[in-house]
């Protein structure tokens, strides 16, 4: 029987997960602000919209469908704004890594290996 093969780093995506690099706390404050900032838009454009789509129909008189309406134009755009927030996000972190430079610890996407390849 054989010694088993060196355990040093392992390689591939399946051993890579556990040496991530460290979140920073700049890193926690972006995530933290992205959740706050996506459940607020989703909820302000919710009741917003609803509520214009309840003041028109009060106007109108059709209660129940303009308020439905307002409702899902209200989800629509909300989406819509956090998708673009999003993108936003997303090319600005990727200017920052990319001006970082190679040499900055933390950079390094890890995880995204083929398997078996190191």
């Amino acid at each position: 029987m054989s010694a088993p093969r060196d355990a040093g780093t392992p390689s591939g995506w399946y051993g890579s997960g556990a040496r991530r690099r460290t979140v920073t706390m700049d890193d926690a404050q972006r995530m933290s602000n992205s959740a706050w900032v996506t459940s607020s838009r989703l909820i302000s454009g919710l009741i917003l919209y609803t509520g214009l789509g309840w003041l028109v129909s009060r106007w109108v008189g059709h209660q129940a469908l303009l308020m439905a309406i307002g409702a899902m134009v209200g989800l629509g755009l909300s989406y819509y704004l956090v998708f673009t927030s999003l993108a936003q996000e997303t090319r600005s972190d990727q200017q920052r890594n990319d001006s970082a430079g190679p040499d900055r610890p933390g950079t390094q996407m890890r995880g995204t290996e083929e398997p078996g390849v190191s």
